[in-house]
């Protein structure tokens, strides 16, 4: 798929200004670097967090920025959000919930092909503005990360990735501005958001990364290195990125979008040609591994003119006639069929989305929206945690509005799970063949909880004085609400004139991350 999803993402507006500093030589680097104290980036002194130059005075941290405070104990994965900059005001710094955050990823500042950062730009007036600081300060405190995000997004034709990436200078300058600016708003790492990235050009997109990398890890050594990634990246890039960044944000929405011809899911999860399972699935086949990945969700849907009510439907292609399409977020589909109360949502259970349809009046025609709520991410979250990705991400913070829902998903499924399992085993069938008892075993095992288990399903069998006479295990992945039952058929208790007639006890238990759990005891009569 496309990288883009240029309905909710805006690209850089370019806009001429002179450059603010050239990047630090490595020697340099290493000089300073040996006189930094070990911490997290955020929380070092003014004096530690300074630019330093040849021949240049320091860059202290703006004023007013708070630095990081020590991590609360909390999320047991990673939780990377972007905030783009249409949705910083006033109110934003206090409706986020900073406890189920790690990173807030400012979006977003784009760099010119000449290398020089777009201080015109909206995105980076929005970064440096009081509603900004508000978020910093806010998310420093609970010990949440704040970055930038760094965009150079651009057409088919690919001539401002060009100019940028086959230039040294280039690249130079913006590495020595965006470090500057990173001091100077105490930031706790970057990323960087590049848009398309063909495989032609990902050869020369990765040696940036990896000089951008090494000058910031060389400043700033706890600082946290993101890059957004393509659902559909090539093998270059999938190959390449990993060993250069600490996380790749997958980009697993955008699937259907305003161009689309039929109307779906943002992010099917499953059950299509196209999907998030199958996705994600390449990149672990490529080697990557499920740690470096942050399974990327989209707050948001789409609104089209369509043929008909039924799922799926065909988009009108006349759409002078028959309205446009838009996109809409979470808060404004929620708002909208609160004021139609007749209009029902429905879960698209195949494919993992929400959907409605409901007909346009003035021009008299169906209108089929697709949207995620909390159930299709939270099956996406299930996902997450049952393939062992380093986490999720949000695109965007805010697009939820007032409603608690979706936050509620996050803190049930990274911050608070319940992890309960009933376990339980017994014998149904015993026979005794050339002087062999052999019995047939089955388990059975329920995931009572509100999270994905991965385990190991054991018993075993004793007889009326304790001693154990045949045991087996398996292991297996159990969802929310799911249960598993199997049956292991002519399992050898040992010989007849060896084995005591009498009561045995069949014992079983389940172990895995979330703890071990002991199962119900069972009997049955061994006659012979």
């Amino acid at each position: 798929m496309s990288a883009s999803v240029t309905a909710l993402r805006p690209a850089a507006h370019p806009s001429p200004i002179a450059g603010i500093r050239r990047a630090l030589t490595l020697g340099l680097l290493a000089v300073l670097v040996a006189t930094l104290p070990v911490g997290a980036v955020g929380a070092a002194t003014r004096a530690t967090r300074s630019a330093t130059t040849a021949g240049a005075v320091d860059i202290p941290v703006d004023p007013g920025i708070q630095p990081i405070a020590a991590r609360r104990a909390g999320l047991t994965r990673t939780v990377y959000g972007y905030l783009p900059y249409w949705r910083l005001d006033g109110t934003i710094a206090g409706r986020l919930q900073y406890d189920l955050l790690s990173t807030v990823a400012f979006f977003g500042l784009g760099i010119k092909p000449d290398g020089n950062i777009d201080t015109a730009w909206r995105g980076y007036t929005a970064y440096m503005s009081d509603d900004a600081v508000a978020v910093t300060n806010a998310a420093h405190a609970a010990g949440v990360r704040v970055v930038p995000t760094f965009q150079l997004f651009d057409s088919s034709s690919l001539t401002k990735l060009n100019a940028f990436l086959n230039s040294t200078a280039a690249q130079d300058r913006f590495i020595g501005q965006a470090l500057d600016l990173m001091a100077r708003r105490s930031a706790d790492g970057a990323n960087i958001d590049f848009e398309p990235l063909p495989d032609t050009i990902a050869p020369a997109f990765l040696a940036f990364v990896g000089r951008f990398g090494t000058a910031m890890k060389a400043r700033f050594p706890t600082a946290q290195l993101v890059v957004a990634t393509s659902a559909g990246a090539g093998a270059i890039l999938t190959a390449g990125l990993p060993a250069l960044v600490d996380y790749m944000f997958l980009m697993t929405y955008g699937y259907h979008s305003t161009t689309s011809a039929t109307a779906g899911p943002i992010a099917p999860l499953d059950n299509t040609t196209r999907t998030v399972k199958l996705h994600v699935s390449r990149f672990l086949a490529r080697g990557v591994s499920p740690s470096k990945l942050l399974l990327g969700l989209g707050y948001y849907g789409y609104d089209w003119p369509v043929t008909s009510n039924v799922p799926y439907a065909t988009v009108r292609t006349d759409r002078a006639a028959y309205g446009g399409a838009w996109s809409v977020t979470y808060a404004s589909a929620r708002d909208w069929l609160a004021a139609h109360p007749t209009t029902v949502r429905q879960a698209d259970t195949v494919q993992g989305s929400a959907w409605y349809t409901y007909h346009d009046a003035k021009y008299h025609t169906y209108r089929q929206v697709y949207f995620e709520d909390e159930r299709s991410l939270s099956a996406k979250d299930d996902y997450a945690l049952a393939t062992n990705l380093a986490g999720v991400g949000i695109w965007t913070l805010g697009n939820d509005g007032a409603y608690p829902q979706l936050w509620n998903v996050v803190r049930a499924k990274f911050f608070s799970p319940v992890h309960s399992i009933t376990v339980k085993a017994g014998v149904s069938r015993v026979v005794m063949r050339s002087g062999r008892v052999y019995v047939d075993v089955w388990t059975a095992v329920w995931n009572r909880g509100n999270v994905p288990e991965r385990g190991t399903a054991s018993w075993g069998i004793r007889d009326q004085r304790g001693a154990g006479h045949a045991h087996g295990s398996r292991t297996i992945l159990l969802y929310p609400g799911r249960s598993s039952r199997t049956v292991q058929t002519n399992v050898l208790l040992g010989w007849a004139s060896g084995l005591p007639a009498g009561t045995y006890r069949v014992l079983s238990r389940f172990s895995g991350p979330g703890g071990t759990f002991l199962g119900v005891t069972t009997t049955f009569r061994q006659p012979y």
